[in-house]
């Protein structure tokens, strides 16, 4: 693929793919409430349910991985787009907890090309050093769709109810899907990265490499420290640990997705200047750790505070922009793909790891133990702070990427 500039309009249309997956896997952090009541469904299913999107992401990534390397990415955006408009459709029409699981793996099937997709195209199609500063615009654009999945969207569900919001959102997939492909009929001529490894040979180098075990525990939970938090449990936990109404903590949770669409955008372009990115890494996660622990161990009663510590929250959860960045710089862009996505797997393996085990830990100390649910939900933030604490041990050994 020649490298040259891409146009602003597709640039657009690649923040627009990354916005539905951000909305669809941000949605459940505000219309969990009402689908949990709507079908009964206790700490451990909402859990699973929130888990099981980033899950089947998180499988689809090595098989992804492979194909990026060989196809044109705009083309598997394509038919990624398809299966996740038809989860959404199926999820809209749920009648059943069955159901709406089947959609949410549908739609993490589907989203699991929505960053690594453009990501990979914007790699082989611009220079190296633009792409720091495109990605930063696709994620930090692209993220919006977070902050749309909360209060625009909770007044949406108000008027409409959350199905009937879900299938007018599936037409602006419908719109996305339109515009990849009138891009693809000037995409003809694409050509695969050439002298790849073979699947094996790659995988085994990329799994053996020891700077990619060394920074992949801040793969695993780095996003999912901040994921967790904004789409599924922030919700439960303003209810019940800091009693705070619907609306309100659905302009918190905007605003949370808000700064972390500006954290992106920060980091994006702070790869181009600040030379040490890893101190940065580790300046973030190790600031996430003291909120998560303040969080659960301090109760806040004023609504300034806790939306300030949210927006923190929120925009240092985007470092992870630069762990991306750390594993492009330290591997060949032949298998930049495999690399990516392999990260990727663990990515969002970690979210569906870290949404499942706390809620399941709520489930336990509640039902087991007779904690009550403020106290599980400080015990789950605080183990989500141990793994973060983890990560950052292993992260300090891995090499310092070269500019």
């Amino acid at each position: 693929m020649n490298k040259k500039k891409i146009s602003l309009i597709l640039l657009l249309v690649l923040a627009s793919v990354y916005f539905i997956s951000q909305f669809l896997r941000s949605a459940l952090g505000i219309t969990g409430l009402s689908i949990s009541e709507d079908f009964q469904l206790n700490y451990e299913q909402l859990g699973r349910l929130g888990g099981i999107f980033f899950l089947s992401f998180a499988l689809m990534q090595v098989p992804l991985g492979i194909i990026l390397d060989k196809i044109n990415p705009l083309k598997i955006i394509f038919f990624m787009l398809i299966i996740i408009y038809l989860g959404t459709l199926l999820l809209s029409f749920s009648n059943s907890f069955e159901l709406i699981f089947f959609a949410r793996i549908l739609q993490g099937i589907g989203c699991s090309a929505c960053l690594m997709g453009p990501l990979v195209y914007i790699a082989k199609k611009s220079s190296k050093e633009s792409f720091s500063k495109l990605s930063g615009i696709i994620m930090g654009l692209g993220g919006l769709g977070a902050l749309f999945a909360f209060s625009p969207f909770y007044e949406l569900t108000l008027i409409l109810g959350w199905k009937v919001s879900f299938f007018v959102f599936s037409f602006l997939i419908l719109g996305v899907i339109a515009a990849i492909f009138y891009y693809l009929t000037f995409e003809k001529n694409y050509l695969p990265s050439k002298n790849c490894k073979t699947e094996i040979s790659s995988f085994i180098f990329i799994f053996t490499n020891k700077n990619f075990l060394m920074i992949l525990p801040m793969s695993i939970f780095g996003y999912a420290s901040f994921a967790f938090l904004l789409t599924l449990w922030g919700s439960k936990f303003l209810i019940l640990k800091q009693t705070i109404n619907e609306l309100d903590i659905a302009n918190i949770l905007m605003f949370t997705a808000l700064f972390w669409s500006l954290g992106s955008i920060f980091f994006g372009y702070a790869i181009q200047k600040i030379s040490k990115n890893k101190t940065l890494v580790i300046f973030s996660a190790s600031t996430l750790i003291f909120l998560l622990i303040l969080l659960a161990l301090k109760e806040i009663n004023n609504y300034n505070l806790i939306l300030s510590i949210f927006c923190i929250y929120g925009f240092l959860g985007a470092f992870t922009l630069l762990v991306l960045d750390h594993y492009r710089k330290l591997f060949n862009q032949d298998i930049l793909g495999r690399v990516l996505t392999c990260a990727n797997l663990f990515n969002f393996g970690g979210v569906f790891f870290v949404q499942w085990i706390t809620g399941l830990l709520i489930e336990f100390t509640t039902e087991k133990v007779g904690f009550s649910f403020e106290k599980a939900f400080s015990a789950s933030f605080l183990m989500v702070s141990f793994f973060l604490f983890l990560s950052i041990l292993f992260y300090f050994k891995s090499d310092e990427a070269k500019p």
